[in-house]
């Protein structure tokens, strides 16, 4: 077993691409900050919900989910106005191209799909592909829930962050965006999966 910041890797993850990718993931601050938090939540949340993945997928399936983002110029990414429709088009590419990063470097299936449906919706009307309910990877499903939050809960370029019970709130609110089961449990669980 391979061992890189101290999680535990599967032997067909060579430690030598998550260290290159990681580096890559540094390329702006706040998809770092962001991905680091991801990583935790999704990992502690995976565990209540007794899925079955490895955590160390887990984990590093949060870590990278938005590696897609290098390849958008961080004029747009760190924009402080509302996007343009055509620079939201341009930044809704992050799911192919992180989808692609974690194709050429041969990562897991799991890093791979939460790279490009972690802004699928549970409704059939997110992206890349509109998938809807359960055809959306479980790993995925966990991301979107945990990505959210922390989206919600950080200063972005554009807004200051929400309270933790406005996010909460707009969360419980998203008329079919999450999986209920998933949102259900990180809500009930919010404290022990954001404090540890």
């Amino acid at each position: 077993m391979n061992y890189v910041h101290g999680i535990a890797l599967p032997k067909d993850v060579l430690s030598a691409k998550v260290d290159i990718l990681l580096n890559m993931l540094k390329f702006d601050n706040n998809t770092y900050e962001h991905s680091l938090n991801v990583a935790k939540y999704s990992e502690r949340l995976n565990k209540l919900l007794c899925t079955g993945i490895d955590s160390s997928i887990m984990y590093y399936s949060g870590l990278f989910h938005d590696i897609g983002k290098l390849k958008i110029n961080l004029d747009i990414l760190n924009k402080e106005s509302s996007l343009k429709d055509e620079e939201f088009d341009i930044i809704k590419k992050h799911s192919n191209m992180g989808y692609s990063i974690m194709k050429k470097y041969s990562m897991p299936k799991e890093l791979q799909y939460s790279a490009f449906y972690h802004h699928e919706r549970w409704d059939g009307k997110g992206y890349p592909v509109k998938l809807k309910g359960d055809k959306i990877p479980l790993v995925a499903r966990i991301i979107s829930v945990c990505g959210v939050y922390d989206a919600l809960t950080s200063d972005r370029p554009y807004r200051k962050a929400f309270t933790l019970e406005e996010a909460v709130s707009m969360m419980k609110n998203s008329n079919g965006q999450f999986d209920q089961e998933i949102l259900k449990i990180f809500i009930n669980n919010l404290d022990s999966i954001i404090n540890r």
